[in-house]
């Protein structure tokens, strides 16, 4: 009737092998979602800090020979665009076009150019900010844009 299987006890799983166990899960889980986040506030910081707003700038009417006198530009290339300016520094970053996707538009700022000479797709267009203003220029879809305003600062 009663065989010697019966009377054996099985080993229950306890409290802390079970607490132990649901915890590696959470472990598991949380990582991706991590990562996730990390990959999505990094794209919408960039997206934040980078979208500067403010009136267009205005189209040449100097030359450069004017502003600039005989002082040579400072010359560089980023995402499709050549840019030219006589005086400050420049920053430049990629900036996603959204949240999901690889495409990205170039953006660079510019302390206090008073002159802006930005070539693209074969196009040149000059700006003139003026004396002591932060630029920011944009080259989105093909088409550059440039702005008076910016918070990048040597």
């Amino acid at each position: 009737m009663f065989g010697s299987e019966s009377l054996v006890r099985k080993p229950r799983r306890g409290a802390t092998a079970t607490l132990g166990f649901g915890a590696a899960v959470l472990l598991a889980a949380s990582i991706p979602a991590w990562t996730a986040y990390n990959w999505w506030a990094f794209r919408h910081e960039l997206r934040r800090d980078w979208n500067i707003a403010g009136p267009a700038c205005p189209i040449a009417t100097h030359s450069w020979r004017d502003i600039a006198q005989s002082r040579q530009p400072h010359e560089f290339d980023y995402g499709g665009m050549h840019l030219a300016h006589p005086f400050g520094g420049a920053d430049c970053s990629p900036v996603p076009e959204d949240y999901f996707s690889s495409r990205a538009y170039s953006v660079c700022q510019f302390t206090a150019p008073a002159l802006i000479a930005v070539t693209a797709g074969g196009r040149t267009v000059t700006f003139e900010p003026g004396y002591g203003r932060h630029a920011t220029v944009r080259l989105r879809h093909g088409q550059v844009s440039c702005v008076i305003g910016g918070w990048f600062t040597l």
